[in-house]
């Protein structure tokens, strides 16, 4: 089975992430975080099944608990998936997306009611990543 990892604090992202992965059939299962923290310590054990991670930067109340912070974690691994990055907040979603790339992950950029209006692209499809330099 592979797996979805995402990062999100807005509740209707999160139920329309559910219906775009349900779409696409059994073979996907779905891992919700809603604090990067808790994301960095968890997502580690999901990476060698993972099909897709998506981030937010977020509006979390604490520093050091967004997406950027999810971002620099997954740099230091090794690309296993693509990336989507979304967020109403441009120059931070481009923090996150310059950290991945620069780390040879694949990153797209989507707007924030991407999954409300379409169904989530099939990771499946999805070019496999560049090998890591480090």
């Amino acid at each position: 089975m592979k797996t979805i990892l995402i990062l999100e604090d807005n509740e209707e992202r999160i139920g329309a992430f559910q219906k775009a992965v349900a779409a696409l059939g059994p073979d996907f299962e779905l891992k919700i975080w809603r604090e990067a923290p808790t994301m960095c310590a968890e997502c580690e054990q999901y990476l060698s099944r993972a099909a897709l991670i998506s981030l937010t930067y977020g509006s979390y109340p604490k520093p050091f608990d967004n997406g950027l912070c999810a971002a620099k974690f997954l740099a230091e691994a090794r690309p296993v998936c693509p990336v989507l990055v979304h967020s109403s907040e441009t120059d931070r979603a481009s923090l996150i997306e310059n950290e991945l790339k620069s780390a040879n992950w694949i990153v797209e950029r989507v707007h924030p009611g991407y999954y409300s209006e379409r169904q989530l692209p099939n990771p499946l499809e999805q070019p496999a990543p560049r090998a890591s330099l480090r």
